[in-house]
């Protein structure tokens, strides 16, 4: 196995094929590196001048750049940049200074999730209806003193909130979806009773278990990884998540009791294994799109966790396209994989999660037919 890079400059490597994957603590930023730009790294990153780097290059790659020169002071630009503290990429913003109003005019919503009970109580009708839907299936009679108390605010710039009297964190206006992701991933760790940082990275993607291994579903949103996960789930798979998963720092992955979103034309193909969605009504989601929420009971498989990662696959629905289905190779994988998932930004996690792409297999599966995407998950677990 090739083992993880950790350089003094705090800059993660691991090789994948020909590509060396670098992630570089200062700004938090991934990037692919090959020969031979990887050369012009090493070489600047180790002190070399950047002449010697200039003739060296120019002697073993000449052939396959042009302008070896220019070639080089790109490279050697891009390094210096991500290894600028300033271009950090980072969405959350610092809640330290935040002071929310008190509770008394919150909406309150109590739920029993996994074996834990949590109350989230929203400042108003928009913040309620960006996360309580995927769990009103959920909701119980609970009316004394909460033990787990969440509670989100907006103010005229931000979306924030906080855990048991905390602020746990704070997001712009525009980055809702990362503020949803946070508040879900405080949910994951109040039901598994894990520290809000342990988590290894989260993934946007559903996922299915049988005899105690996972499969992933990575895709953008409305490519059909929703309505993968429920049609498996109707075929006796235990249930994961249908859009937000979490991985510790093993890399096993752990299961979300939030309904499933289905949207409007993936309803009529799943109405016939969930008769409840022919009387279930259409409604807007906070993303503007229409859904109907499916409930979803896996308090089985939340028990059983956490599950071994079996293979992750990217999926695509297409009602004309052909049927593929094909390994992906780790770089392309990365690449891909590196849209739909957050990374816990520090240098043990990183390494971790080179060293969980190395041991993950990949797939690509693009499908017209529910058939043939429950065959090729079927491989999968044989």
């Amino acid at each position: 196995m090739q083992k993880t890079q950790l350089s003094a400059s705090d800059t993660v490597i691991r090789k994948f094929g020909k590509s060396y994957a670098t992630w570089f603590q200062p700004s938090k930023s991934f990037v692919l590196l090959e020969e031979p730009a990887y050369q012009v790294y090493r070489m600047y990153t180790e002190g070399q001048p950047v002449n010697e780097i200039i003739s060296f290059c120019t002697e073993k790659y000449g052939n396959l750049e042009g302008n070896i020169p220019g070639f080089t002071n790109d490279i050697i630009g891009l390094v210096q940049q991500f290894n600028n503290p300033e271009n950090a990429v980072s969405v959350s913003v610092n809640p330290s200074r935040i002071k929310p109003l008190n509770g008394s005019s919150f909406r309150e919503r109590t739920c029993k999730m996994g074996n834990k009970i949590i109350t989230v109580r929203y400042q108003n009708e928009y913040l309620e209806f960006s996360l309580h839907p995927l769990f009103a299936h959920l909701e119980v009679a609970e009316k004394q003193k909460p033990e787990h108390l969440i509670e989100l605010f907006e103010n005229s710039r931000l979306y924030f909130f906080r855990y048991n009297g905390k602020v746990v964190n704070a997001f712009r206006k525009k980055d809702m979806e990362y503020f949803s992701g946070s508040v879900k991933q405080q949910i994951y760790s109040v039901i598994y009773g894990k520290d809000f940082n342990y988590w290894m990275m989260t993934f946007h993607a559903s996922g299915v278990v049988q005899n105690g291994r996972a499969v992933l579903f990575s895709a953008a949103g409305g490519a059909g990884k929703s309505t993968i996960s429920a049609m498996l789930k109707a075929h006796g798979y235990g249930y994961l998540s249908d859009d937000f998963i979490a991985a510790g720092k093993t890399g096993k992955v752990y299961p979300f009791p939030a309904a499933i979103s289905v949207k409007e034309g993936a309803a009529k193909r799943l109405s016939e294994l969930y008769p409840v969605l022919k009387e279930t009504n259409l409604q807007v989601a906070f993303t503007g799109k229409k859904v109907k929420y499916l409930p979803v009971h896996n308090e089985a498989e939340i028990e059983a966790a956490p599950y071994p990662v079996k293979a992750l696959v990217f999926v695509n629905y297409s009602h004309s396209a052909p049927f593929v289905f094909e390994e992906v190779e780790k770089r392309e994988a990365l690449q891909l994989l590196l849209k739909e998932t957050w990374v816990n930004p520090v240098p043990e996690n990183v390494s971790r999660f080179f060293a969980w792409i190395e041991e993950t297999r990949f797939f690509r599966l693009q499908y017209s037919l529910p058939g043939q995407a429950l065959e090729a998950t079927q491989k999968l677990f044989s």
